[in-house]
């Protein structure tokens, strides 16, 4: 049978995966079950260790590279990944941005949002 052959006939009986890994190099190791069935071992993806100093640096970055955003008086802390913003912005608009900002930054699992509009906005609630 040829290769094809084989491709196919293996296809209809489900049991060929492809397998690539981002560096670049494929490799499988296929074991047989009991069910006659194959079970395909890649290698195991690098994961990316980040701190909490480099992950509160990289929102603080890109907080000041935001026009809207780099005179805000926002506190950043982070602790294991949980990121909070405690502060006040100008507007709604700029509240939004920092949230985005923070959550679109690699290392971070959740945000805490403590931001506040600055009273002065249109925006922010009256006091009474």
């Amino acid at each position: 049978m040829s290769g094809m052959g084989w491709m196919r006939l293996l296809a209809t009986f489900g049991v060929v995966g492809l397998t690539a890994v981002t560096s670049g190099v494929a490799r499988a190791e296929a074991e047989p079950n009991s069910g006659g069935a194959y079970k395909v071992e890649t290698p195991v993806e690098r994961t990316r260790v980040y701190t909490d100093a480099a992950v509160t640096a990289d929102i603080k970055e890109r907080l000041d590279a935001s026009q809207l955003l780099r005179h805000a008086d926002v506190d950043i802390s982070t602790e294991a990944g949980v990121v909070t913003l405690v502060g006040v912005v100008p507007s709604e608009f700029a509240h939004s941005r920092a949230i985005e900002l923070a959550k679109s930054t690699p290392g971070v699992v959740r945000v805490n949002d403590m931001l506040r509009l600055n009273v002065a906005s249109p925006n922010a609630p009256s006091q009474n």
